[in-house]
Formats: C-alpha cells, sequence, structure tokens
C-alpha cells in the first residue's frame, strides 16, 4: 500500500540556497539578508539561549543551515547538546534528508560512550564511562579519531565543513578553563580552514565570557508565547519570530518581525 503524504518522510528533497562568494549560505533567505549573504568563511557563529529554548526550536533553526551544508556536498562535525542523543538526531534529520547522504558526510562526536557502534558517532569513550582527559594514551586515540572523522566529512576533495558545538559538554567534561584553550585553537583552525563554526550556549556557564570574545557572530534565542525568537546581537537586529515557511514547506523557515 502506498504510505500517504502525511505519514511519507520528505528524503532528499530540500534546494540549497547557493553560498555567495566568500559565504556560506544559512539556508533561510531572510536570515541571509540580515547577515550581508550568509556566514563569512572561516567564521565562528554564536547562539546564546536561555531554558526556554527547546531542541525542536534548535531544529527549526538549525536544519536549514545543516542540509544547506550537506546539499553542497559538505559535512558536518558536531557535538550535541547533553539532552540530544547521535541516533535522534540522525532520527530527525533523515525525514529530510537520506540516511546515505547523512551517514557519508556526518559525524558526531561522542565522549561518554553513548550510541555505540554506528559510523556517524564518534566514540572518544567505551559505553558507560567518560574520556579521560588526563590520561596521554586517551588523548593520543582521541586525537586519531578526529583526524580521520575530518578526513571523511571532508571527503576526497577536501572540502571545508560545519563544526558545532554544544559548550555545556566542553565545561562539564574539561572545566572552564580547559574548556576555553580547547575552544581558542578550535577557532585558529576554523578560521585557517576557512570552515563554518557554530557555538551553542547555555545560560550560566562560566566559559559564556570567553567563549563571546572568540566568535564573530551573536544572536540570542528565547522562546514566548509567539513563537522562538532571535535577535542579532553582531550585527544587531531587532527580534524576529522564527517561523515555518508555510509556502516552501519544513524544514524551511521564515523570520517574520515580532509583533509589538
Amino acid at each position: 500500500m502506498r504510505a500517504s503524504a502525511k505519514t511519507s518522510p520528505r528524503t532528499d528533497g530540500w534546494k540549497p540556497l547557493p553560498d555567495p562568494e566568500g559565504r556560506y549560505s544559512t539556508g533561510i533567505a531572510d536570515f541571509d539578508r540580515l547577515l550581508g549573504g550568509g556566514f563569512r568563511r572561516g567564521s565562528f557563529a554564536l547562539y546564546t539561549m536561555d531554558e526556554t529554548v527547546g531542541l525542536e526550536d534548535l531544529d527549526l533553526l538549525l536544519f536549514p543551515t545543516y542540509l544547506n551544508i550537506l546539499y553542497h556536498s559538505r559535512g558536518i562535525i558536531g557535538v550535541l547538546p547533553s539532552r540530544d542523543s547521535p541516533h535522534d538526531f540522525r532520527a530527525r534529520m533523515t525525514r529530510y534528508v537520506t540516511r546515505r547522504r547523512f551517514d557519508s558526510r556526518v559525524r558526531i562526536v561522542d565522549y561518554v560512550g553513548e550510541d555505540e557502534g554506528p559510523p556517524y558517532v564518534v566514540n572518544l569513550a567505551s559505553r558507560g564511562t567518560v574520556i579521560d582527559t588526563t590520561s596521554p594514551t586517551a588523548r593520543k586515540k582521541a586525537i586519531a579519531k578526529m583526524e580521520e572523522a575530518e578526513r571523511v566529512v571532508q571527503g576526497g576533495r577536501k572540502k571545508t565543513f560545519l563544526e558545532t558545538t554544544a559548550f555545556e559538554v566542553f565545561e562539564t567534561l574539561l572545566g572552564v578553563d580547559r574548556a576555553l584553550k580547547m575552544f581558542f585553537y578550535g577557532v585558529k583552525r576554523t578560521r585557517a580552514i576557512g570552515n563554518l563554526g557554530v557555538g551553542l550556549l547555555g545560560s550560566g556557564l562560566g566559559c559564556a565570557a570567553g567563549v563571546r570574545r572568540l566568535t564573530d557572530t551573536e544572536f540570542e534565542l528565547h522562546r514566548d508565547e509567539v513563537g522562538l525568537i532571535i535577535r542579532g546581537v553582531r550585527p544587531a537586529f531587532s527580534g524576529c519570530v522564527v517561523t515555518p515557511d508555510l509556502q516552501a514547506g519544513p524544514p524551511h523557515v521564515a523570520f517574520v518581525p515580532r509583533p509589538n
């Protein structure tokens, strides 16, 4: 029996927005216009959020960027928020992109032995354990796994890729000072290679001030009675409601000025 359009997943249906010269499109035309065409290559974008913002809000805003990257034959390496998991993230993403494309171009970094086995997971610790950052042997193995993950997402043509980081994970596992040191070197490498960095910064983290100093663009997220609100800090723009684009269909979204 043929599945109905309502229940069938939409895979490989994304039509990517072009990347302007020297930039990466956000996958959201309204967002690109606010940024002068998209994110600059070699830059790091920071999303700060409070406790009102949930995973579904992050999916709404970030999936267009992830999909646009994937459909330009680029890859993604990600450290997910602690409330997410590689398996669940893949299940949500593969509503809009084939499993083959996801598995070949996405690598999720796991520091706590979660979802062992799938090719898209980079396990830096064994099941039920946490990575031992004090062990030279463990660090050497972790570096080798990360280098292999980067080779995979770069592909044979060694393309640039997107790196996303949930800072709550870094700070919890490494502490503020080591998390900032790791981030500093990561930002330098992102700029040298020309990648796109995306950071997720929750409230109450001790690394917040240091992270903000190292990023190029910053946006504040919160949810209220009208929906998910994004406000530009750098560059500055007034609050907009992030809403599904009813004409294009999910996962396309639009920015609508927040009503006063």
